[in-house]
């Protein structure tokens, strides 16, 4: 008789290769509902985004082409609102992915049967919850960017020379905020605090293990990365081939015909999903860090072993 695997525990501190093992072990018990959901919400947005991206490629492609002048010009504003509307689909997608894998995570963790059985009625008002939680934290690093490049270019008014300065301190603070802010999404949903208490809580956790939360990234990152990869190559050698048509021919060029474009758009709904399927990994390794990092600052468990022993 099979028994069934034991829960895995969420807040236990662990190695990184722990966290890696901890990670796949979730993705492998959980692949099917993670899957399902994620084709329910996010391929009907691929849908879309892909003919944003088509479009803009076939714009920008007919510019090169045809090179300066008045078609251009309209070519450029043309371009620039289907990069925009890109732009907001990747960001709605973003949402919708991290409310969702980590919507499933909270779910597997209170619910006696795991993830087995479960509809996407059960988790419609969480998932409602958590977007509103993430896009928060991304309005927040809008305004972040926004206001750290007005820093930068309102003393370049006064003298280009500020420049030098301030554009590597921008770079240096950049980089060494932008590793514990990726904490902020996790503990945010997972922890009932107000937006600027979990704020203050990840910079603090993310600094003390700065270190270790790079790599965290890095590795989750580059695995993510070579899964995305494979989805979008062949879209990417059908728009090379269709530039270098472009370059040779702009009035023929096979980028013009309806099935190259029906083609790329195919190849781009496979992959723009494979990106986001990929994207999985990478929030499911930064969650378990997450649970490392409370662990190790709060003794999370601990106190739930005291807890349950003194009522024995």
């Amino acid at each position: 008789m099979d028994l069934p695997k034991p829960k895995i525990q969420f807040y236990k501190v662990r190695t990184f290769s722990e966290k890696m093992n901890v990670s796949f072990d979730f993705l492998r018990e959980n692949l099917k509902p993670l899957l399902k959901f994620s084709f329910y919400l996010i391929l009907p947005l691929c849908l879309v985004q892909s003919f944003f991206m088509s479009s803009f490629m076939r714009i920008y492609f007919g510019i090169v082409g045809s090179g300066p002048g008045g078609d251009a010009v309209t070519g450029a504003l043309s371009a620039t609102i289907n990069y925009g509307l890109l732009m907001a689909c990747i960001m709605l997608g973003n949402i919708l992915l991290s409310a969702l894998v980590y919507g499933l995570i909270q779910t597997y963790e209170s619910r006696e049967n795991r993830l087995s059985g479960l509809v996407l009625a059960d988790i419609r008002e969480l998932l409602v919850k958590n977007g509103i939680k993430v896009t928060r934290v991304i309005l927040l690093t809008f305004g972040a960017v926004f206001l750290s490049v007005a820093a930068i270019l309102l003393p370049a008014l006064v003298s280009p020379w500020t420049l030098m300065l301030t554009v590597p301190l921008f770079l240096f603070g950049l980089f060494a905020a932008a590793v514990p802010f990726t904490l902020l999404t996790p503990l945010y949903l997972f922890e009932d605090l107000s937006f600027t208490a979990a704020l203050r809580k990840a910079m603090k956790y993310g600094f003390f293990a700065w270190g270790e939360t790079f790599l965290v990234i890095l590795v989750f990152g580059l695995l993510a990365g070579m899964i995305s990869g494979v989805s979008a190559m062949p879209w990417y050698l059908v728009t090379v081939i269709g530039y270098f048509f472009s370059l040779a021919d702009p009035e023929t060029a096979i980028n013009s015909s309806a099935g190259y474009r029906f083609l790329t758009y195919l190849l781009g709904i496979i992959q723009i999903y494979g990106a986001y399927v990929s994207n999985i990994l990478s929030l499911t390794g930064l969650a378990f860090h997450y649970f490392h990092l409370r662990e190790k600052n709060e003794g999370i468990a601990m106190k739930a072993d005291i807890v349950n022993f003194d009522r024995l």
